[in-house]
């Protein structure tokens, strides 16, 4: 059995749209799911945080925890606070979605879990949330611009995160909270310390190949060309190398993970060069992006790709620019991103990679 616990904020009840979504994504995979309700709340963080946590040992006092193999808490805000108290009072072992938590949720030994974060969040500073975070090992989403309710409440001339209008912001939150939710599967960008052979000990990068792209007369057409492609013990330690050198210049690492039983099992990752070129220095070089063959099909992909989107837009390209494997489900996946055939090709990767097909992807 499974159950989710939602734990609101003062004014965010569980009807407000992060809370109401992801209860429905509970509810889509089959969590039981409860949703607190908070009356009366003081405006003082202290004296709401005791009426709240109150209310909730009075809403939850029947449930027998033992009965649930698995427990979710989703939380809002002060409901963040209350929620890492209530598991800690209760020894209550369960995952967490921390959306816009204060700075109070940190006294209470949170535990696993991702956060969310706006940078205009007037709660708490993100200088603070990142350390916080970083104390206590939580994977931290940074969402430019938004409140404290993870909207955007600039002018639309003064924005310039890529992401422009709230329902958008909702969705991504929500992709990665189902990626959470559905498959315990969380995301961060990698440090340059934790690079390391071991760290792809649960990673498997098998894919067996049939069908390929092949360029015949200056058109491309698909061939039967069958292979299995794999990574040798050689390959591993200069993939390493490659991601190390990717962030120590000022590149862009980031992964995705598999939480299960404690332990945090490396299942997807990609990396964008800090270098622009082309005859606008306009691209950059989406190097690397790759998902484990046990968690493929799961949506990784497509969040590990917006994610270098973002961070690329951000460093002022207007374009990705990827040396894409052949394969055919490899290249569908590339054009359901947006890929197109690149205008100007980058001489190293048509060397290095002769039967890649060389795309971009405007940003």
């Amino acid at each position: 059995m499974k159950i989710a616990i939602l734990f609101p904020g003062i004014g965010y009840h569980c009807d407000k749209p992060l809370l109401y979504y992801s209860g429905k994504l509970c509810t889509q995979y089959q969590y039981e799911t409860v949703k607190l309700t908070y009356t009366n709340l003081s405006r003082s963080i202290p004296e709401a945080f005791e009426q709240a946590y109150a209310q909730t040992e009075s809403s939850l006092a029947k449930i027998n925890w033992s009965e649930y193999e698995e427990i979710l808490f989703l939380s809002k805000s002060i409901g963040t606070a209350v929620a890492t108290a209530y598991a800690q009072n209760h020894n209550i072992i369960c995952r967490n979605i921390y959306y816009t938590p204060l700075a109070q949720t940190f006294d209470f030994a949170p535990q696993s879990g991702i956060v969310f974060h706006g940078t205009k969040d007037s709660w708490v500073q993100t200088t603070i949330m990142k350390d916080n975070c970083l104390t206590h090992h939580l994977p931290l989403h940074i969402i430019e611009d938004v409140n404290h309710s993870l909207e955007l409440d600039l002018p639309s001339s003064e924005r310039h995160h890529p992401i422009r209008s709230n329902v958008q912001i909702l969705e991504h939150v929500m992709a990665l909270s189902e990626a959470y939710i559905a498959h315990n599967i969380y995301y961060r960008v990698l440090c340059v310390d934790e690079i390391c052979r071991a760290l792809f000990h649960d990673f498997i990068r098998h894919q067996k190949v049939g069908k390929c792209w092949r360029r015949d007369n200056e058109k491309w057409i698909i061939k039967e060309d069958p292979f299995i492609d794999d990574w040798s013990e050689t390959d591993y330690l200069f993939l390493v190398d490659c991601l190390k050198n990717t962030i120590q210049t000022g590149g862009f690492v980031y992964a995705a993970f598999c939480n299960k039983a404690q332990k945090n099992a490396l299942k997807g990752f990609i990396s964008v060069e800090s270098n622009f070129f082309g005859s606008a220095k306009e691209y950059l070089d989406l190097s690397c992006i790759h998902v484990s063959e046990d968690m493929r099909g799961k949506g990784i992909g497509e969040i590990l790709f917006c994610a270098a989107k973002d961070w690329a837009k951000r460093k002022g390209a207007k374009k990705l620019y990827i040396s894409a494997h052949s394969a055919v489900e490899t290249q569908a996946f590339y054009q359901s991103m947006g890929c197109v055939d690149a205008l100007e090709y980058n001489q190293y990767h048509v060397a290095q990679e002769p039967y890649d097909r060389q795309l971009e992807c405007v940003l």
